[in-house]
C-alpha cells in the first residue's frame, strides 16, 4: 500500500490511539522512516498525521519506546482537546438558556467557558456584546462585535457588524442632537370656521439636544436632560423654547421592555415664560411576528405662567399606540394614533384630540439618522364659548392640524 493510500486509510478509522495491532513479525528497519516522519509532524502541531506515523511505527516495532511515549502523550492531548471541545459546546448550550430565561450573570459565565473553542468563539463572543451592551459597556462590546463579525457566518457576521455600528453610539452617558425643519398647517390653533388673511400655515425650524445617562445600561435607572428651540418663519410671536428633565426606570431589554417615568418641562413663548408641567409617563414595548407594538400612556399637570392663558391650567392625559416595522437593515417605519383629553380650570376650554401619525428613521452611517415625521390632530372643544380670546359667538371652535417634518439625528457615546 502507498503511504497516501495508509495515511488515509488510518485517518479514515475509528480510534488512532485504539491498542496498535503489530506485524506478523516485527520489523524495525521497515519502522525507522516513519520515525523522522512521526517527530516532524509532531513537532508542527499536526496531532493527527503524527498519531497515523507512529502508529506504524509500533506496527512494525511494537516495542519501540519513543514511539509508545510519543503516542500515549498525543492521545492524552487528544481526549483532553475533545472533552474541552464537548465541555465548551455545552456551556454555549447553557449560556443560550440562561440568556433566553433572562438570567444574564449565569449566560455571560457560560458564554466566557465556549469561548475556549476556536469554532464556537464567534457565537460565544456575539452573545457577550449583547450582554455588554444591554449594561452600558459600549466599548467592551464594540469589541466583541468587531470578533463575531469575523465569522464564517454570513448571517451571524451581518448582525454583528450591525450591532457593532449601534455599540459605537452607545454607552452609559449618550449625547443626541437633531436639526430640522417643518411645516405646521395650524400655528395659531385656528377654528375651521374662521380664516386668517394669509392663512395660519408657517414653517418651523427646530433644534434639540439631549443628555442621557443610563449607569446599568438598558435595564435600571436612566436620566435624560433636553432642551428644543422652534422658530417661526411668519408666526415669530409662537417661537417656543423650551427645556425639560426626566427620571425613570426601565425593565427588560430593548424589546419586551417596560418603562416608568417622571419629567418636568418649562417652556418660553415669543421669549416670554409660557408654561410648566409636571407629567408621568409609563410606556411598554414587545415583538409579535415580524413588528414591533409600543403603547404609551401619560398624565401631566400643566400650569400656563401668562395671565392670558391661566384658564387653560389644568390636566392633560394622553396615549399613544404605534406599531414598527423594519423592512431592511438601515429602515424602520412606524404608524400610529394618538389621543388626549383636556380638564382644565375654565371647563369651556376642556378638549379632547386625536389623529393618526407615521415616523421614517433611515440610518446614513454610525451615529447619523434621517427622521421623517408627519402627523394630523383633530380637536373638539365641550362647548363653544371662549377660545385663546375668541368670541364666544363664534358657533364652533374645533380645528384640525397637520404637522409634517425632516431632520437629521446624531447619536453618540460619550462613555
Amino acid at each position: 500500500m502507498s503511504p497516501g493510500l495508509l495515511v488515509a486509510a488510518l485517518l479514515a478509522s475509528a480510534d488512532l490511539c485504539a491498542p496498535v495491532s503489530p506485524e506478523a513479525s516485527a520489523d524495525p528497519a521497515s519502522a525507522a522512516p516513519y520515525v523522522e516522519v512521526a517527530e516532524a509532524e509532531q513537532a508542527a502541531g499536526e496531532t493527527e498525521t503524527a498519531l497515523v506515523a507512529w502508529h506504524e511505527v509500533l506496527r512494525g516495532d511494537p516495542r519501540h519506546a519513543r514511539a509508545r511515549a510519543a503516542m500515549k502523550a498525543l492521545c492524552r492531548e487528544k481526549s483532553a482537546t475533545r472533552e474541552d471541545g464537548e465541555d465548551a459546546a455545552a456551556a454555549l448550550l447553557s449560556g443560550l438558556a440562561f440568556f433566553e430565561r433572562g438570567e444574564e450573570a449565569s449566560a455571560a459565565v457560560a458564554f466566557r467557558r465556549a469561548l475556549a473553542a476556536p469554532e464556537l468563539a464567534d457565537t460565544a463572543s456575539f452573545f457577550l456584546g449583547l450582554l455588554a451592551l444591554r449594561e452600558g459597556r459600549a466599548d467592551e462590546a464594540r469589541a466583541l462585535f468587531t470578533l463575531a463579525a469575523a465569522s464564517s457566518d454570513a448571517g451571524l457576521a451581518r448582525r454583528a457588524e450591525e450591532l457593532r455600528t449601534r455599540a459605537e453610539r452607545e454607552g452609559r452617558v449618550m449625547l443626541s442632537v437633531r436639526l430640522g425643519s417643518e411645516y405646521d398647517s395650524n400655528v395659531d390653533l385656528t377654528p375651521d370656521d374662521t380664516r386668517r388673511r394669509g392663512g395660519s400655515s408657517d414653517g418651523v425650524g427646530l433644534g434639540f439636544a439631549e443628555l442621557r445617562l443610563r449607569p446599568w445600561g438598558e435595564r435600571g435607572p436612566y436620566a435624560r436632560l433636553s432642551g428644543h428651540y422652534r422658530g417661526h418663519l411668519r408666526f415669530t410671536d409662537f417661537d417656543l423654547a423650551g427645556a425639560g428633565g426626566t427620571l425613570g426606570w426601565a425593565w427588560g431589554g430593548p424589546s419586551p421592555r417596560l418603562s416608568a417615568e417622571y419629567g418636568f418641562d418649562f417652556l418660553a413663548l415669543g421669549g416670554t415664560p409660557y408654561l410648566r408641567a409636571h407629567r408621568l409617563l409609563v410606556a411598554a414595548r414587545a415583538p409579535v411576528g415580524p413588528v414591533v407594538l409600543e403603547a404609551s400612556g401619560a398624565v401631566r399637570r400643566e400650569d400656563f405662567l401668562d395671565t392670558l392663558f391661566t384658564a387653560y391650567s389644568g390636566w392633560r392625559s394622553t396615549a399613544r399606540l404605534d406599531v414598527e416595522w423594519s423592512p431592511t437593515e438601515h429602515l424602520l417605519l412606524s404608524a400610529g394614533w394618538y389621543g388626549g383629553l383636556a380638564r382644565v380650570s375654565d371647563a369651556s376650554l376642556g378638549f379632547l384630540e386625536h389623529g393618526p401619525r407615521a415616523e421614517l428613521r433611515l440610518r446614513l452611517s454610525p451615529g447619523l439618522r434621517l427622521l421623517g415625521e408627519a402627523g394630523y390632530i383633530r380637536r373638539g372643544y365641550q362647548d363653544s364659548v371662549g377660545w385663546r380670546g375668541a368670541a364666544s359667538n363664534v358657533p364652533e371652535l374645533a380645528y384640525g392640524r397637520l404637522v409634517g417634518g425632516l431632520g437629521l439625528v446624531w447619536t453618540r457615546g460619550l462613555y
